[in-house]
């Protein structure tokens, strides 16, 4: 994929600052009383049909968000700053990409590799 295809492909969803609060919405939406009490499953679909725009476009993001577990707030901020390098032309995607895994790589690969 070129990078001018790459870079239109990061910019045709949403700005950074919408996918934080759709994530926000998200978790928000989940911990109400109502969402709580129903079943994995069930909970997913009627968020999944509530937040339909985010999750048809950031299913990853948005199965996270869902999930009971903590949310990574570090690891996206760390991602969407990538992704407006690549928006501004500051970098490719590809070359993001390479860092992002050598980042993650060192971070929690590496340092598990000997215990």
């Amino acid at each position: 994929m070129s990078n001018k295809r790459q870079k239109k492909f990061v910019e045709d969803g949403l700005t950074n600052d919408e996918i934080i609060k759709s994530i926000s919405d998200v978790i928000k939406r989940r911990n109400e009383d109502e969402i709580k009490s129903l079943s994995d499953q069930d909970r997913f679909e009627k968020l999944y049909k509530e937040f339909e725009k985010f999750s048809g476009r950031y299913p990853m993001l948005f199965e996270m968000a869902v999930s009971n577990d903590i949310f990574p707030w570090d690891n996206l901020n760390y991602m969407l700053n990538m992704r407006n390098k690549i928006i501004n032309d500051e970098m490719t995607a590809e070359k993001a990409s390479k860092i992002v895994g050598q980042d993650w790589y060192d971070k929690y690969i590496d340092k598990n590799k000997f215990k």
